[in-house]
């Protein structure tokens, strides 16, 4: 049978990243298809069973509030007059080069991403982890591991966060309980419904901002790391897809320019592919809701059109990871919860285990996670893997093209196969399939 252009025999496809993803062939494709409500209600059933829950997140997740995904973003006339994709524009070298260019397409992203809504699903996620993971005796566990745990690391952080110099751009008061969310999306939408300290963005996020001096020179050392205003928007043109030197009739119109038009004309453009500039819109009324204010003034930064390094006053970036970026300023912190949130899960699990006799069940839940960057895909089979030396441990892929598992262990014929329930489907469809599966006390408010 014949592959995909870029797919070893069997099926499987190599990211950019090196990582091999699996595409189901043609048979799998049809009894997958098939299988979509089953598999939908099984995972119903397992959510509603699980003691924790993993919530992991890639592009497909964010398409399905009307966001542009990786091969549609950087799609548009004035990108392709230069010659320009996705992974050209997506680099630190525009900000010398051509800093109108960077700004124009990381302040359009970003006024794209604060005017669209995240879609039901997280709405649905966020009930079931209301119902039974955010108060769970798992939940208490947990909680408890880590507030004796920052309690004995509090003065060596404190040390670190000196030796830094760095301020935190957001201050977390609480701990994740029995649920954590995962993304690689950089569009901050989980905070709209996920606390805090139940997110890690693996690349980062358009709200956060770093100094970009080191990435112009080397020898500079701030780390300035801090919060852009609510009220902030970038002005852009939007026909050249350059960022303006100030505001006026040049700035860019709102991103949901259908809400001009006709009824006929504003039904067809909903239908087109969003690209940058181009996305759903209507609006934002949860806008960041659970993402706290940090130390760091409001608008610090943000008083020139190109924002300003609010410690030093040099350059700034978005603290996002691009492609070829060694400059890129991870959130630390954020990152710490995460691993200190797995480490508590898997003692807590080990501990019933081989105390109580009692093994607990952990669940997680990848939607949306491609072939262009592995990321997701490689955590969330990894982590799959770390939760059952310490109980048992279940995932779901739901996924209209890869929901296979990758790991040759994980694939089709691998051993350990029936650890993983493919949805081949979009995530939306596929989280109101489950919700209607869910039983009562899972439905509903």
């Amino acid at each position: 049978r014949p592959q995909d252009p870029g797919c070893r025999p069997g099926g499987a496809r190599p990211g950019p990243m090196g990582a091999y993803v699996t595409r189901p062939l043609e048979d799998q494709a049809a009894s997958l298809l098939a299988g979509v409500d089953s598999a939908c209600a099984e995972t119903a059933r397992l959510i509603a069973q699980a003691d924790f829950f993993l919530l992991f997140t890639g592009a497909g997740f964010s398409a399905d509030s009307g966001l542009a995904v990786y091969a549609d973003v950087a799609n548009i006339p004035a990108y392709a007059e230069r010659g320009l994709t996705y992974h050209d524009i997506c680099q630190m070298r525009w900000l010398a080069q051509d800093p109108r260019l960077f700004w124009g397409f990381w302040g359009q992203c970003f006024n794209d991403y604060r005017e669209t809504a995240p879609h039901e699903g997280y709405a649905m996620i966020d009930r079931w982890m209301s119902k039974r993971f955010r108060h769970s005796s798992a939940a208490k566990a947990v909680r408890e591991k880590l507030t004796r745990a920052a309690e004995k690391l509090a003065e060596r952080r404190k040390l670190e966060e000196a030796s830094l110099d760095a301020a935190e751009p957001y201050t977390v008061g609480g701990y994740a309980g029995a649920f954590f969310a995962f993304t690689s999306n950089v569009d901050a939408h989980h905070f709209d419904w996920f606390r805090a300290w139940e997110v890690r963005e693996c690349h980062g996020n358009v709200e956060l901002y770093q100094c970009a001096g080191k990435d112009l020179d080397p020898d500079l050392q701030c780390q300035a790391l801090w919060r852009a205003p609510l009220n902030h928007r970038f002005s852009v043109n939007k026909d050249t897809m350059l960022a303006n030197t100030g505001s006026g009739p040049e700035a860019s119109e709102p991103s949901s320019e259908s809400a001009n038009n006709g009824d006929a004309e504003a039904e067809a453009e909903s239908k087109e592919v969003p690209h940058v500039g181009k996305v759903r819109g209507g609006g934002r009324p949860r806008l960041l809701r659970y993402l706290p204010r940090g130390a760091t003034a409001e608008g610090a930064g943000f008083d020139e059109p190109q924002p300003t390094c609010a410690k030093c006053g040099g350059p700034a970036r978005p603290a996002i990871l691009m492609f070829d970026d060694g400059g890129w300023q991870d959130l630390d912190s954020q990152e710490q919860r995460w691993n200190d949130w797995m480490a508590a899960v898997e003692s807590h699990m080990r501990a019933e285990r081989d105390i109580q006799g009692r093994e607990l069940r952990a669940l997680i839940l990848e939607v949306g996670a491609g072939p262009n960057v592995t990321t997701v895909r490689m955590s969330s089979e990894r982590c799959l893997y770390d939760l059952r030396k310490a109980g048992s441990a279940r995932m779901v892929r739901i996924n209209p093209d890869f929901p296979l598992g990758d790991r040759n262990s994980l694939a089709p014929d691998g051993e350990d196969e029936s650890l993983v329930i493919s949805i081949m489907a979009r995530g939306l469809e596929s989280l109101r399939k489950i919700d209607a599966a869910m039983p009562a006390e899972m439905r509903g408010d």
